[in-house]
């Protein structure tokens, strides 16, 4: 489904990713793992046309996206819920999901759509006619995946759904997300909660210095020294 071959992304004059490639199949849960300063973020960027390529491709769904704006990614099916959530907090739960439909397919499904996310997190159906930004930093996360679903993606891109959440919380949305997954939605996730990611993804890449370290499924990285060591406190 994705394919990213050797890419180089810079900031600037700052090269952050080296020669960086991977693939995600069609049904998967892959993720990609790192310490801060990685390039974890930056290839996520990159894939979503947020950033500039300076060499390498992407390829989506047979397609090569390597050079088109983000907004055309989105309307082929690749849909980034960022870290930090980029709720509109003055706009009601309702209008944030319904934000997340506007491409015409998705706009055609709104009502049944949003009954599913609603079916996902019950918590937003309660509170739809609320403020966004009066709920606790879980809703709202559960609110940025429920509008990452209302895009109808074939590609659900998550970037640190855990983030700053308690830990109850982050088991909830890790399970959200393994149910996504499990109704057909493909998952690529990057996640610096090591243990819970590794024990639920397909697969995972390890990003070191801008640079694929080690690859392998979840449990091969599990059962590897270098991951015990380095971000497992083993």
């Amino acid at each position: 489904m994705l394919k990213v071959k050797d890419i180089n992304v810079s900031y600037k004059d700052v090269q952050v990713l080296w020669d960086v490639s991977f693939e995600v199949k069609e049904g998967e849960f892959v993720a990609i793992l790192g310490a801060n300063g990685a390039g974890k973020t930056t290839t996520l960027n990159a894939i979503s046309g947020l950033l500039k390529v300076g060499k390498g491709s992407i390829e989506f769904m047979g397609k090569d996206i390597t050079q088109i704006p983000g907004y055309k990614v989105a309307e082929l099916g690749i849909i980034h819920v960022p870290e930090g959530r980029r709720l509109f907090p003055e706009m009601t739960v309702r209008e944030n999901l319904e934000m997340g439909s506007l491409f015409p397919e998705a706009k055609s499904k709104r009502k049944e759509t949003m009954k599913k996310v609603f079916e996902h997190f019950p918590i937003l159906e309660e509170k739809q006619h609320k403020e966004a930004g009066t709920l606790s930093g879980g809703q709202q996360q559960m609110l940025a995946l429920g509008r990452g679903l209302m895009a109808l993606p074939k590609l659900l891109i998550l970037d640190e759904p855990s983030l700053g959440l308690a830990p109850v919380l982050v088991k909830q949305i890790f399970e959200n997300i393994r149910d996504i997954n499990n109704e057909g939605v493909t998952v690529l996730q990057v996640e610096q909660n090591v243990v819970q990611t590794l024990n639920m993804c397909h697969r995972a890449y390890v990003l070191e210095n801008g640079k694929v370290f080690i690859q392998g499924t979840g449990q091969e990285l599990l059962n590897n020294e270098h991951i015990k060591e380095a971000y497992l406190g083993i």
